[in-house]
């Protein structure tokens, strides 16, 4: 008798750009500059909760959104918090916006934007995330 092969399909990947952000700002403060310079209108949601390295306590993270008048959603995520990194990778990384799949002529034009606000050190696109930090951002 042959065997019976059961195959599980993966969920369809969501498709997102990231753009990395550094500012040694706080989360509300660059959140407001965001605001203004993207005439956006991010505000505090419930953190983001991941679970710790190792199976350690979970870890939460300052996230902001903003539904656009196309019903796509930004959101504005705390790379830091008391617990740790959300990316231990990207220590030099503050915060991290989470657009949906913007074609790359926006996400350069919102990367210039953003780098024109005073105490925004930089910001560029993350490219070629691994798939476990992926799943952290996620929601």
């Amino acid at each position: 008798m042959p065997k019976k092969v059961h195959k599980l399909k993966d969920q369809q990947e969501e498709a997102f750009q990231l753009i990395a952000i550094a500012s040694h700002q706080s989360d509300y403060r660059l959140s407001w500059a965001l605001n203004r310079k993207l005439n956006w209108n991010l505000q505090k949601t419930e953190d983001l909760t991941v679970q710790g390295p190792k199976g350690t306590d979970e870890q939460r993270f300052a996230k902001y959104s903003y539904t656009d008048a196309h019903h796509q959603t930004m959101y504005l995520i705390a790379n830091k918090s008391s617990d740790g990194f959300l990316f231990a990778a990207m220590t030099n990384i503050d915060f991290l916006l989470k657009a949906p799949g913007l074609p790359d002529k926006d996400v350069n034009l919102m990367i210039t934007r953003i780098r024109q606000i005073d105490f925004v050190i930089t910001a560029f696109k993350l490219e070629n995330l691994n798939v476990k930090d992926r799943k952290k951002i996620i929601f």
